[in-house]
């Protein structure tokens, strides 16, 4: 089954038939009000944990987000099951990891490409509910296949139905023509983008060494008005939904992709950050495996001046979906619908915003800025207002926790649990550690204290002390004074894999300096 192209394609051209593979609704006839209650789920992509001002963002302020966590719960401690898309997305909705569920890279078209999420061979949370009677809907970004597939979602593009209909739009609109004497390389919606010197600069030396990800360089502002964005229009389809589906009940999910690439944006949104007052964080030394990468290659062309206005226009456009957000919660308001909605916002992994002079995700390593993730919840009356959880979670309690406060029980054989013991307080014994993997051969097991870091073929290893260096600048695995600690936490990771039946046990040594 073919999967249409993810929004990085969509957003560099004007041709209709770029869609990224998202999501729809399956309507149904619905009794009178309901009082089960709602659900919405609400995600970005690639977004920092440190991104909101609730969780310490200097730069700009995200309102609706933090409404959410001050009116519920905050983790303080949430990490994704790996730093790429399509992964972490299938252990939302299924709660197992992705040694589980089949889905180790992103899902891309073509013979040697990730095949999709089956749409059978999993639970999946609103198809669950479907089948209760849930009026079901997913808007934005997918990227697990094709919505159609499921029996709870229909097919839809990324922002909108048919093929071509967004860009019909934007076109009549913007029209593409009057920009056909600007010749700079790197469109947004095939519109032009306005960039500065340093990334202008370092467009054609990235292109050269890149390879298939030379895109990412097209960093800037964009001529396209904030109400012409795709982003703009999955809210459109949320808030109608809302709308069309109020006298029931429903779970809808909005995907919108930013803050990932393209890092591109209108005003206000692009000048909202002074770059002058743009920290960037320490460039120490990469590991060996990530020195040669296109994060840390492009970070090197672009500067510091480069540097800067890559973090300004990403928390740009974070904050552009700080308002977005807050349409939503406005109207589940205006609806009197708050009360009864359970509303999750969170995201599937992180970026680095330029630590250690990283532009992206593109690294093998599990830095925070990449594994930390926000996650908030707000469920009045069920969840106590300025809630803070600081017990590690995962992605993959999701599922579980969204149908416990339902009051539906969870699939049997998942990685995940409800967390909702930890949101009221209560005595539970949990995991004590933070699990995440890349692909089959590499993993990560994170405590309070320590990050290690196992890269089975080649043989490759990582050891933060997390409480004395937390920005993780110096790998102590090779340091013979950590040995013993390096060795107990490999143990305590095997015998994690072997509980959670990770099938890729057997490509991993018993002991790692051996």
């Amino acid at each position: 089954m073919p999967e249409s192209p993810n929004r990085r394609g969509f957003l560099r051209t004007a041709g209709g038939a770029a869609l990224a593979a998202s999501g729809a609704v399956r309507c149904f006839a619905e009794p009178a009000r309901s009082d089960r209650p709602n659900v919405l789920f609400l995600m970005t992509d690639e977004q920092h944990h440190r991104s909101l001002s609730l969780t310490g963002n200097p730069y700009v302020r995200t309102p609706n987000m933090d409404r959410i966590g001050r009116e519920g719960a905050l983790f303080e401690n949430a990490t994704c099951v790996t730093p790429y898309c399509s992964p972490s997305r299938a252990s939302m909705i299924t709660g197992v990891y992705p040694h589980t569920h089949g889905i180790l890279q992103n899902v891309s078209p073509g013979r040697n490409g990730q095949p999709p999420l089956k749409h059978d061979a999993f639970p999946n949370t609103e198809c669950l509910l479907h089948d209760q009677g849930y009026a079901t809907a997913f808007r934005g970004k997918w990227h697990l296949g094709d919505t159609g597939d499921f029996l709870c979602y229909e097919s839809w593009g990324y922002a909108s139905q048919k093929p071509g209909e967004y860009n019909r739009l934007l076109e009549e609109r913007l029209p593409a023509a009057q920009f056909k004497d600007d010749q700079d390389p790197g469109r947004y919606l095939g519109r032009p983008v306005e960039k500065i010197r340093a990334i202008r600069d370092a467009w054609q030396p990235f292109q050269e060494v890149a390879k298939n990800v030379g895109y990412i360089a097209t960093i800037g502002r964009s001529v396209v008005p904030p109400e012409l964005l795709p982003e703009t229009q999955i809210t459109n389809q949320v808030l109608d939904l809302i709308d069309r589906h109020k006298e029931g009940s429903f779970m809808i999910t909005a995907s919108w992709s930013p803050p990932h690439d393209l890092w591109v944006i209108p005003e206000p949104y692009y000048s909202r950050v002074d770059r002058g007052k743009v920290k960037l964080p320490g460039t120490t030394d990469l590991p060996q495996w990530d020195q040669g990468g296109p994060s840390k290659r492009l970070g090197d062309l672009v500067g510091p001046d480069g540097l800067r206005e890559y973090a300004a226009i990403y928390h740009g456009m974070v904050k552009y979906i700080d308002d977005q957000l807050g349409r939503i919660l406005s109207r589940l308001d205006d609806l009197g619908l708050a009360d009864n909605t359970l509303v999750l916002f969170t995201s599937d992994h992180g970026d680095m915003v330029g630590a250690h002079g990283c532009v992206g995700k593109s690294l093998f390593s599990f830095f925070d800025d990449l594994v930390r993730i926000p996650l908030l919840m707000r469920f009045p009356g069920r969840i106590k207002p300025g809630t803070v959880v600081t017990q590690p979670v995962s992605q993959v309690d999701y599922t579980p926790t969204v149908l416990d406060y339902l009051g539906q029980p969870a699939p049997g054989k998942i990685h995940g649990r409800s967390m909702r013991p930890l949101i009221e307080g209560r005595r539970v014994d949990w995991r004590a550690y933070a699990f995440c993997q890349r692909a089959a051969n590499s993993r990560m097991l994170r405590t309070d204290r320590w990050k290690y870091v196992i890269r089975s073929k080649p043989r490759i290893l990582a050891l933060y002390n997390l409480e004395q260096d937390p920005n993780e600048d110096h790998n102590l695995a090779g340091d013979k004074a950590h040995a013993s600690t390096l060795r107990d936490l490999h143990a305590r990771l095997l015998d994690v894999m072997t509980k959670d039946g990770d099938p890729y046990l057997k490509d991993f040594p018993r002991d790692p300096l051996g």
